[in-house]
């Protein structure tokens, strides 16, 4: 994995450089929707800023809510703990630094990785609504006008977990399916040619030689047929204004609710037993980076739904619900087609 490269001596996260690109390609496609649309473009601009700053704000935020164990923990009372989450860089951590599991407040916040999509969608939405709603314009024409681009973005953001090795993919896989599957490389791993280009070779978290489901490739070529679908299809049928956002929602939903069977990540509803070594030690999925092993990965298993699961299944209903209660299958005459 190349999770950076140098230019000019600085080094340069991959992970960003991809979010950039789905940035860029964002602001190369709504201004052109918005055209096609009939919309103005100003507005356009403005909520496609305040939409990028929302998505990268709230994926922290909700990466901190989704390690926030791991942030406030420990035997101390809640005034020390208060203490050293907040005025020291690695919180608790700086007190037990013996024990990997700790993070900091701010050290999460201000980490070049980390990011949850589902917290960035619902901060980039919300000043998007109220944006739109304080200019008096309909939140779901530009919202229909935006949703291809968050689709497609999204696939692009995901392959950023792929080169950065970021550790978001699945557990050991009993097929080798060319790009669904595959081994992550940690730092030590090197690839002679990258050396060539100032590369420097090496994701945070490597499988130590075991195939794994390539979870994030999984969501990004689902995320991209849907972009295919609604810019060679859906965006011309007329439907009433929201369509597209309530069945990005629904695809979004199911599509991590299905691939979250294939990934690490702690239950939320447990329903089978928690994955155990050989041994029977129980597997903590978040273990420090540089302890895992290959048995790490080849034993573990779904044993529970998990929080992207639930949230998953909610959003993917709200759509449902949300396309049948206001009848936005059917088709608009005032939409241009």
């Amino acid at each position: 994995m190349l999770e950076k490269f140098v230019i000019f001596g600085l080094p340069i996260s991959t992970f960003s450089l991809l979010l950039m690109a789905a940035f860029l390609t964002a602001a190369y496609l709504v201004p052109r929707e918005l055209r096609r649309r009939g919309l103005t473009e100003e507005y356009g601009d403005h909520a496609l800023l305040l939409a990028v700053i929302g998505t990268i704000v709230g994926a922290k935020i909700g990466y901190v809510l989704e390690v926030w164990s791991r942030i406030w923990r420990g035997p101390d009372g809640f005034w020390t703990k208060l203490e050293y989450v907040l005025f020291h860089w690695e919180g608790l951590g700086s007190k037990y630094a013996s024990n990997p599991e700790y993070l900091g407040l701010w050290q999460t916040l201000f980490s070049p990785g980390g990011l949850v999509f589902y917290g960035g969608f619902a901060m980039g939405f919300a000043l998007l609504y109220f944006y739109l709603r304080y200019k008096k314009q309909s939140i779901w024409e530009y919202g229909d006008a935006f949703i291809p681009s968050m689709a497609i973005g999204y696939g692009i953001g995901r392959l950023g977990c792929i080169v950065s090795g970021d550790g978001c993919f699945g557990y050991g896989a009993s097929w080798d399916i060319p790009f669904l599957t595959m081994e992550f490389y940690s730092q030590p791993s090197v690839v002679p040619i990258t050396s060539w280009f100032g590369y420097k070779p090496g994701g945070v978290m490597g499988t130590h030689g075991v195939n794994v489901w390539n979870t994030p490739m999984i969501e990004a070529i689902l995320s991209w047929i849907l972009f295919a679908w609604m810019m060679l299809k859906l965006r011309f049928q007329g439907f009433k204004p929201g369509f597209m956002v309530a069945v990005f929602l629904v695809w979004n939903g199911i599509a991590r609710f299905l691939v979250e069977f294939l990934r690490i990540n702690d239950a939320l509803i447990p329903v089978l037993d928690h994955p155990t070594y050989a041994d029977g030690r129980l597997i903590e999925h978040h273990i420090h980076h540089t302890q895992q092993t290959a048995a790490y990965f080849q034993n573990w298993h779904w044993y529970g739904f998990t929080q992207s699961q639930v949230f998953g299944l909610l959003i993917a209903l709200a759509g449902l619900i949300w396309i049948f209660q206001k009848k936005l299958y059917v088709r608009d005459d005032t939409q241009k087609s």
